[in-house]
């Protein structure tokens, strides 16, 4: 019988844990061709190619599995949903001319809604076991400026002064790499909580120091 040069063998029969076919272990007759082995006994134009089996076992393997057979790992449903939190600063805070500000958003989605938070919800998203999901959001802290003058004092092209509204400006471009439309949110009120914000009942001009 004649077989065709690049026909390699046929009539192959495998019992698992050589081959695969779309991502999953091969159980079969196969034959190999000069472009590699083949699913059927001989070559035909409707067999499909296999690919030698490769098993991969990694930390992040070994959770996919645990969380497959709900064996040891913690899903979705064992963390809680973000509450949206705006917190002014305190009378400490005003005297420092700064405090921090906490921010989250979907890893998975870059138009999700960023949410600012208290720091007790913040401090929960490295838990990895209780709180906000750390594999579900990504979190930012900032450390908004709320004393001094409102823009940058310069002299000879260097900042002297550092202003409420500049310094802001800054520290959102910054974050910004990291949570995306972070700063198209706070970009209008980077005197928030400042003397300088005339829609902030909480500025620092209503707090008795």
């Amino acid at each position: 019988m004649y077989t065709p040069s690049y026909i390699k063998r046929q009539n192959q029969y495998t019992k698992g844990g050589e081959y695969m076919i779309e991502g999953e272990e091969y159980i079969g007759y196969y034959n190999i061709t000069v472009r590699g082995p083949y699913t059927g006994r001989v070559y035909a134009d409707k067999e499909q190619p296999l690919f030698v089996l490769k098993t991969v076992f990694n930390e992040q393997s070994q959770i996919y599995t645990g969380l497959a057979e709900g064996i040891g790992y913690a899903t979705d449903l064992d963390f809680d949903d973000p509450t949206p939190a705006v917190i002014a600063p305190s009378k400490d805070d005003i005297k420092r001319g700064f405090f921090n500000r906490y921010f989250i958003q979907k890893r998975n989605d870059k138009r999700a809604r960023v949410y600012e938070l208290d720091k007790d919800q913040y401090s929960t998203v490295s838990d990895g076991t209780a709180g906000i999901n750390p594999s579900l959001f990504k979190s930012v802290v900032l450390r908004w400026k709320i004393l001094g003058p409102e823009f940058d004092i310069k002299s000879g092209g260097l900042i002297i002064t550092p202003g409420v509204s500049d310094t802001n400006a800054r520290t959102l471009l910054e974050k910004s790499k990291l949570i995306k439309g972070l700063y198209i949110l706070l970009k209008n009120r980077l005197t928030r909580f400042s003397s300088y914000d005339i829609n902030n009942s909480n500025s620092n001009t209503d707090i008795e120091l």
